[in-house]
């Protein structure tokens, strides 16, 4: 497949960690405090999980009046900080269906970023975010692996097709048998590593965004489709809160 996300060359995907993270700081958009809306019967909207058609995975209520996105990539540093940092709070502010969070991999270190995406999407949309916020909590622990590839990994690497060289990239990170305390299972965890489709759909939407939203790095967030030009939960929570989020 010809595309730059999946094709870039293995050395400058291992060295390009530091590439991802913003410290950007934008005026946000203003409002009046939003009235809270009320969740289905027995559910609370950190529990309504929906897949999107931008292949993104959204929670909380989807008519909320604050739609929030992120372009994020699961082996960025900075996304790792904004998903540990914000966590709570910005589960509390959907928890009043007031504000919806759609999380939009992109592939900004391309096909390093793939493995870790196709295992986060394995279960399903509902498990998307138990996964992928486990993948950023242990971010170190997984992605540290990659620092210590001996010479004749990196030029194996630099051999293989894209679809070999996500399995090789699995292997060496071990993802797999990360995944599996997950509720992946082994069996499952491979099929998905395989999975062409996924994998395609991944780089396609990547392009999407960058040429329709300019993406260009992570974490890249908009706010009701405004760039907020943040790049961290400091910038993003003063965001939502002007807009009249709680």
């Amino acid at each position: 497949m010809k595309s730059k996300f999946a094709l870039l060359a293995f050395s400058a995907m291992a060295l390009s960690l530091s590439a991802c993270g913003s410290d950007k700081s934008g005026a946000p958009v203003s409002g009046e405090p939003l009235a809270k809306v009320a969740a289905p019967d027995g559910k609370s909207w950190t529990e309504v999980i929906s897949k999107t058609e931008q292949g993104g995975y959204k929670m909380g209520n989807p008519d909320a009046k604050l739609q929030l996105v992120e372009y994020g990539a699961i082996t960025c540093p900075g996304c790792a900080q904004f998903h540990v940092q914000s966590k709570t709070e910005l589960e509390e502010m959907v928890a009043t269906g007031v504000v919806a969070f759609e999380f939009r991999p992109f592939l900004v270190h391309g096909i390093q970023d793939v493995p870790g995406f196709l295992l986060a999407k394995c279960n399903g949309p509902e498990a998307f975010f138990g996964i992928s916020d486990q993948m950023y909590n242990r971010q170190a622990e997984w992605l540290g692996k990659m620092q210590t590839l001996s010479e004749a990994d990196r030029a194996k690497a630099g051999t293989l097709q894209p679809n070999d060289l996500i399995k090789f990239l699995a292997e060496k990170m071990d993802l797999v048998n990360f995944v599996k305390p997950l509720g992946v299972s082994e069996d499952a965890a491979n099929q998905c590593l395989s999975d062409q489709k996924t994998f395609e759909a991944l780089v396609k939407e990547s392009e999407t965004a960058q040429k329709d939203q300019k993406v260009s790095g992570t974490p890249a967030f908009f706010l009701n489709g405004a760039d907020l030009q943040v790049g961290n939960w400091a910038g993003v929570k003063a965001a939502l809160k002007n807009a009249g989020a709680s």
